[in-house]
């Protein structure tokens, strides 16, 4: 890897207080809770310090109780950026990566690949992961977040809709697949700190996808595309979708 890989700090931003489930990162899979195989994850990249952060004192007990780093930010933060950037904005990392606490089947490699990614694209600010989504049943189910790309892997749009849209007239409708984004962002330190200095945007406020407002505001994004992503924890039923995951991968 880059020696510029140890310049990166990855945060994993851990809200107990969810809105659509209360707790899941504490929820165990596996036997382990779900923010420790994020954890794990970031650990295995070998792309930089890592740190958990959170507004709650049972995460940052959990996080101490696995020698984890971690700290306590303010509960009145309105989204993880806003949490990973509380922690990083005085650090002297140039890049920030914002992994987070809901993603318990993260792979290393996705991190690394991204990584690459936004350093072989200077121009670009941020960079992500997608992969194929193989399950059509994925295609219209909202917390799947959709994106569309240029042929390059410059991020287009994300949507919690089929995007981009497959006509029946067109040819392409029948071996064109639909991507599933990823939930990481790795930022340039400055990006970042672009990025939690501008207002909620439109787009951002309609589909409840922060990323938006960074394409709103001319922030480039370049996506690596990786084989396959696990599921994310958003809703309790999501706990059942991990465990078939699980078994259907062994666990890896």
């Amino acid at each position: 890897m880059n020696n510029r890989a140890k310049n990166c700090l990855i945060v994993i931003p851990a809200r107990y207080h969810s809105q659509r489930f209360p707790g899941k990162v504490l929820k165990k899979l596996k036997g382990k809770p779900v923010i420790q195989w994020c954890y794990e994850a970031a650990l295995k990249s070998g792309l930089g310090d890592v740190i958990i952060a959170t507004e709650d004192k049972k995460v940052l007990k959990f996080a101490n109780s696995i020698g984890a780093k971690a700290i306590l930010t303010s509960k009145a933060l309105t989204s993880g950026t806003d949490r990973v950037f509380a922690a990083a904005k005085k650090t002297k990392y140039e890049f920030i990566i914002n992994l987070q606490g809901d993603e318990p089947f993260m792979r290393a490699a996705t991190l690394r690949k991204a990584f690459k990614k936004l350093l072989a694209h200077p121009d670009s600010a941020i960079s992500t992961a997608c992969a194929k989504i193989t399950d059509k049943k994925e295609i219209n189910n909202p917390n799947c977040v959709k994106i569309a790309m240029n042929n390059k892997g410059r991020a287009l749009y994300f949507s919690r809709a089929p995007i981009p849209f497959h006509h029946t007239l067109s040819k392409l409708s029948k071996t064109e697949p639909y991507y599933q984004h990823c939930g990481f962002y790795i930022y340039r330190k400055d990006a970042l700190k672009t990025f939690v200095s501008l207002p909620q945007s439109n787009l951002e406020k309609l589909e409840r996808l922060e990323q938006l407002r960074a394409l709103e505001n001319g922030m480039k994004i370049v996506v690596a595309k990786v084989k396959a992503l696990g599921p994310a924890i958003d809703v309790p039923s999501d706990i059942k979708k991990a465990e078939k995951y699980f078994k259907l991968n062994k666990g890896k």
